[in-house]
């Protein structure tokens, strides 16, 4: 039987991730550990990473400073799912091992495509009978083709205002040139971003003045704003995967089997 220690898997493992951003998406805030973050939870870890990752406690991370912390992120991740695999914790993760915690992963993914059938099922059963017609299908697709029109329609008359410079109520072919260059011009803008000093795209928005340096400032205003998109119901409090589904929902199809 095969049998992987932690140094072995985490080297291994560490070869194959991909570099993460300087700012840590789910920081491990929950400090009086009642199962949830609070934005002063949030803030104050964001602040103790940054802190300890100042190591001249100038208030600004250098590039040398910034790829320790991504250094420090990516073992601390990868330590994290070695413990996860490691059921009997004797430092070493049998095959065995890996076949539970994969399995344990299926359950649980089966459990959550059926609660999302149940919960389909409830919001498209409209008489209650516990079952869904044809009818109610229909009924519910129907719906669904009028919400993506009337999402289509808004976003056009958003457009044409957009573009209808002179406000007339039409789009001219010059009105239509001019927002091809600003969208050409702003391409090129972003795809220069993830490449500016070397820098990748998440370290690059963190640098909001662009001085290959990330201040303290910075560094919490990436916080606040990574901890309003994870906040999805906007109570000021994080619960278990609410970070997960961030703000904005996604359009799916009518049809669910």
């Amino acid at each position: 039987m095969r049998r992987l220690n932690k140094l072995t898997l985490l080297s291994a493992a560490a070869i194959a991730l991909v570099s993460t951003p300087v700012l840590a998406q789910s920081p491990l805030a929950d400090a009086n550990e009642d199962g949830q973050v609070t934005k002063a939870e949030f803030s104050a870890e964001s602040l103790a990473k940054f802190q300890s990752a100042d190591l001249n406690s100038d208030g600004y991370l250098d590039e040398a400073e910034q790829a320790a912390l991504r250094q420090n992120r990516r073992d601390a991740h990868l330590s994290r799912k070695f413990d996860e695999l490691d059921v009997n914790g004797d430092g070493s993760v049998t095959e065995a091992e890996m076949k539970t915690v994969r399995e344990a992963r299926r359950e649980k993914h089966m459990e959550r495509r059926k609660e999302r059938r149940e919960e389909w099922k409830s919001r498209i059963d409209t008489d209650r009978d516990g079952e869904v017609s044809d009818v109610e299908k229909e009924a519910a697709k129907e719906a669904w083709f009028e919400k993506r029109e009337e999402r289509m329609e808004k976003m056009k008359a958003r457009m044409i205002e957009k573009m209808d410079t002179n406000s007339d109520g039409t789009v001219s072919d010059a009105e239509k040139q001019a927002a091809r260059d600003t969208y050409k011009a702003r391409k090129g803008d972003r795809k220069g971003k993830w490449g500016r000093n070397g820098k990748r795209g998440h370290q690059a928005k963190i640098d909001a003045n662009d001085d290959g340096l990330i201040s303290q400032a910075e560094y919490t205003a990436r916080a606040d704003a990574l901890f309003a998109r994870m906040d999805a119901n906007e109570d000021g409090v994080l619960t278990q995967g609410e970070g997960k589904h961030r703000k904005g929902k996604r359009h799916k199809g009518p049809d669910r089997d």
